[in-house]
């Protein structure tokens, strides 16, 4: 026992918070250690260390305050009309449109495919065949709506998602096994990256003034709910949208002071 409470106080001294020990206490159970009868994350004397941890260094949320959604709004208003800007400038505004509307991971966003989407009259949906990050038996949000949004076509996802079809469907010709949504706007137009679509969100973001040194891609996701949130967005709506299962996620990770100051959380968003 002596070796695991050294091996956490070096890990600890090296300045990793009580997240990353908590994950590497879960990891010397699993591997069967067992120390006085005690499997050995769950020794008296590890339970006592990790609390010492968490009152010394405990979690915290990585922001204290996110971007202002209408800011990125004002620029993506100017990428208008949508016939008559640049592959990219499309292809950057439907990817921010999306992660706000949805307040989606990249990861969801990568993993779109035109195999699993349904055209309606206001509206895109698509099924996904993959598990997200927060996919669960109860919940595995397997499918994205994006409606059109008739009070600002300029930020309407469902009119720039069908341009961005419209534009692209030359190019998929050339390669049938492509059925990715999100492809590259230059050529070979292969589809991206997780890596590639964080970086097409992060320069929207530095377009629109917002200090992406300070802020990466994921913060998208608490923008978003963060303003959905000051709208008066439902809770309710909120949690389905996000892939949460309870407030508290929301509370402790994403429900920030927003600096500067019918789909009821694309519309809250996007208003």
């Amino acid at each position: 026992m002596e070796e695991v409470i050294e091996f956490l106080t070096i890990q600890f001294q090296s300045g990793l918070g009580y997240d990353s020990l908590n994950t590497a206490r879960g990891a010397l159970s699993s591997i069967g250690l067992n120390f006085d009868g005690f499997k050995a994350g769950s020794h008296p004397l590890v339970v006592r260390f990790m609390k010492g941890v968490f009152a010394l260094r405990p979690s915290q949320p990585r922001y204290s305050a996110v971007w202002d959604v209408n800011q990125v709004l004002t620029y993506l208003r100017k990428l208008s009309p949508v016939k008559e800007i640049s592959l990219k400038d499309l292809t950057l505004k439907l990817t921010m449109l999306m992660a706000l509307t949805q307040a989606a991971r990249v990861q969801t966003l990568q993993l779109i495919t035109l195999d699993g989407c349904k055209k309606l009259k206001t509206e895109f949906v698509f099924k996904l065949n993959s598990l997200l990050k927060h996919s669960r038996p109860s919940c595995r949000a397997s499918v994205l709506s994006f409606k059109a949004y008739p009070p600002d076509r300029r930020l309407c996802v469902y009119t720039v998602l069908k341009e961005y079809l419209f534009r692209t469907r030359n190019v998929r010709k050339d390669d049938i096994d492509n059925k990715m949504l999100l492809v590259s706007y230059v050529k070979p137009y292969k589809p991206v990256t997780r890596d590639t679509i964080s970086r097409w969100i992060k320069t929207v973001m530095m377009r629109s003034g917002i200090n992406v040194s300070e802020y990466g891609s994921h913060s998208v996701r608490a923008a978003s709910t963060s303003k959905a949130r000051s709208v008066c967005v439902p809770m309710k709506d909120i949690l389905l949208r996000a892939g949460w299962s309870n407030v508290g996620t929301f509370a402790k990770f994403y429900d920030k002071e927003i600096h500067s100051q019918e789909d009821r959380f694309q519309a809250g968003v996007l208003q």
